[in-house]
């Protein structure tokens, strides 16, 4: 070996060299540790963190004593990813195993191709079969046969994890297989999925057979709710929110405010999961308390399912009404939507379904009208509960309009008009309060204006426009007719007739909680939109409306446990092509008890099929049944004997 030193030019040429390496290195160093050094310490930060959302828990939704209605739960839920139930996790042995190859070959596979080992690590079927396409042209042997020999493997593979699994979710074994062979990273197996079916799953320790938690809204199935408490679902994010009724009205308030936490990542990108430092903690979303009494809802349910079971009419609609506040205690519509069963339903059926007639269907209202023209006349002082009026013996010709009565009435009292629910009394009534009069009392008991209720898609119903307002017009809309509208509508102006003349705005939504502050939430306040008649004449309308019960057209309702009063309606169809069908829309609005009303209720039916068509048959007995539940539910005391109907005689 020659010494540096004794050759002087080769020091002075290598010597230099050495020194500029050293000068590059230690530039090189200062750029990193000084000059790069935050950049590079932030680079490294984000290599070995990530950042993940944690989900905010949807708030719930419930009735007026708190029972909830709808509420996110975590339950497990089955998938399997096909990409890697085929492969095992560790490749270096099966692979070569199942390719006829020794272990030795494949390892200097493994060494002489470094790139591939990451698919090792890790296998997939789809980078398993890259692995194989590999080593076919590395050992120069027949790409496919060592392919079907990889086909055979992956079956069997596939065969052992259906056939350990399918007694568990209950699919036949073959079904399992092909599932478990779709070109596909992601499958359902059973979703939602019952805790021992969770924990069964987890004991297999099946590769690519896994169970999740994930929130689920449930809802109470047994109520028929779904019309106004609504629907969620997945957003593209798989975040979920409200897609239908107050889920979707009150979307931000329930979804609540997702948190952020940060994880380390390993060497080779994994998330470690026991690093999970919670940044930001997720806020809850809030809870909705609503009016709804729900022993009440699941009355007026079975009621309704009743009249729509017994009557086939194409929808019906019921709602329970407080008189003193306008708090909705109970709404239902049929046809009705079983949460549980919407699997089994198209679309179309289900649109069909989530349709709430209570707010969302117009009807003209026929006789169950008549009392608000008569409170309208009283008001004014045109007429007393005693005035007598001709009915013109049941025909009667007004210009070039010719009304008739059910039955051939002479001279009638005022009261005794709605009592008996005659057309031309009501006319005449129209009359003496003339059009401009008329439409005003009209607009005042909030008919062609939405209520402000917390639902969406109300409809306001239909007015006609003062510029098109005829004589017609003031002898149709004291008998229910050229007048539309929603059930919620009718029953929101009833309440305002025997609560002593104040119109409140009705409201399903009583208060908002956001249990992030610990505050308890604060009840909302009924609402007075306006006072449409003196308390005065809603005590004689009360007593009108008892007497109808007890000897008008509401007689089948005498035999009731508690002191009723109410209207009853039956109005001919409209026919979408142009005047009347020879179908009806029976209804009946009734409250109890009649000096102090607690609940007001309506019942509406479409088009009933049958002989029976009349509110008196359809929806009054459905109503006094409602009526008596809830008052003895509510620990009312039955009251005995007949309404005072002193102020209501007259000649029939």
């Amino acid at each position: 070996m020659h010494d540096l030193r004794s050759n002087p030019l080769r020091t002075a040429l290598v010597f230099p060299l050495f020194l500029a390496a050293v000068a590059v290195l230690a530039g090189r160093l200062y750029h990193v540790q000084v000059q790069s050094h935050s950049a590079l310490l932030e680079l490294a930060w984000k290599q070995s963190r990530t950042t993940v959302t944690l989900p905010a828990m949807r708030g719930s939704i419930r009735d007026c004593h708190g029972r909830p209605l709808a509420a996110s739960l975590n339950t497990p839920a089955v998938f399997a990813d096909p990409g890697i139930i085929a492969v095992p996790s560790r490749i270096r042995t099966w692979l070569p195993k199942s390719l006829g190859l020794t272990p030795i070959t494949f390892r200097k596979f493994l060494l002489d191709r470094p790139k591939t080992l990451s698919k090792v690590n890790d296998p997939t079927l789809a980078s398993t079969v890259q692995v194989t396409r590999e080593l076919a042209a590395y050992l120069r042997l027949q790409e496919d046969v060592l392919l079907v020999r990889l086909g055979v493997a992956v079956d069997l593979r596939i065969r052992d994890a259906a056939r350990k699994a399918a007694p568990l979710l209950g699919v036949p074994e073959g079904e399992l297989r092909r599932t478990f062979s779709r070109p596909t990273r992601f499958v359902w197996l059973r979703r939602p999925a019952d805790n021992i079916l969770a924990r069964q799953i987890k004991a297999l320790k099946l590769r690519g057979v896994c169970v999740k938690l994930e929130p689920r809204r449930q809802t109470e199935d047994r109520l028929s709710i779904a019309q106004w408490l609504g629907l969620v679902g997945p957003d593209s994010k798989g975040r979920i929110h409200g897609t239908e009724g107050l889920e979707r009205l009150f979307d931000r308030e329930l979804c609540g405010t997702p948190g952020l936490a940060r994880l380390s990542k390993d060497g080779r990108g994994k998330k470690i999961a026991s690093s999970a430092d919670p940044a930001v903690p997720p806020r809850n979303g809030c809870d909705l308390y609503l009016t709804i009494d729900t022993r009440i809802q699941n009355i007026v349910d079975a009621e309704l399912r009743q009249v729509y079971q017994e009557f086939a009419p194409v929808a019906a609609a019921a709602i329970v009404m407080e008189p003193s506040t306008a708090r909705i205690l109970a709404m239902d519509s049929e046809p009705g939507l079983d949460g549980s069963k919407r699997s089994e339903m198209s679309t179309v059926e289900i649109r069909r379904r989530l349709r709430n007639h209570a707010v969302q269907s117009v009807f003209e209202y026929g006789s169950t009208y008549k009392p608000i023209v008569l409170a309208a006349a009283l008001d004014l002082g045109l007429v007393t509960p005693q005035t007598k009026i001709h009915c013109e013996n049941g025909r009667w010709k007004y210009r070039k309009r010719v009304l008739h009565d059910t039955h051939p009435y002479g001279v009638l009292t005022a009261g005794d008009g709605v009592v008996h629910s005659s057309n031309i009394l009501a006319a005449k009534l129209g009359l003496m309060l003339g059009d401009t009069r008329l439409r005003r009392c009209v607009l005042d008991f909030g008919f062609g204006t939405r209520s402000g209720i917390c639902l969406p898609a109300e409809e306001p119903g239909t007015v006609t426009p003062a510029r098109k307002w005829s004589y017609w017009t003031t002898t149709s809309v004291p008998m229910g007719q050229e007048i539309a509208g929603t059930p919620l509508q009718l029953l929101t102006a009833f309440c305002a007739l025997i609560n002593g003349g104040k119109l409140l705005q009705p409201y399903l939504v009583e208060a908002v909680h956001n249990p992030n502050t610990g505050e308890k939430p604060s009840r909302r306040s009924p609402h007075l939109v306006r006072r449409v008649i003196k308390p005065q004449t809603s005590a004689a309308i009360r007593r009108i409306l008892a007497a109808v019960v007890e000897r008008g057209t509401g007689k089948a309702l005498r035999d009731c446990k508690y002191r009723i009063g109410g209207k009853t309606g039956t109005a001919q169809r409209r026919d979408p092509a142009g005047g009347y069908s020879d179908q009806y829309v029976a209804s009946f609005v009734g409250f109890a008890p009649v000096d102090r009303p607690k609940i007001a209720v309506l019942v509406l039916v479409d088009a009933p099929q049958g002989s029976r068509y009349y509110g008196s048959q359809v929806a009054a007995p459905a109503v006094g049944r409602i009526i008596d539940r809830t008052l003895a539910m509510l620990g009312a005391t039955p009251q005995a004997g007949a309404p005072d109907i002193a102020a209501t005689q007259g000649t029939p």
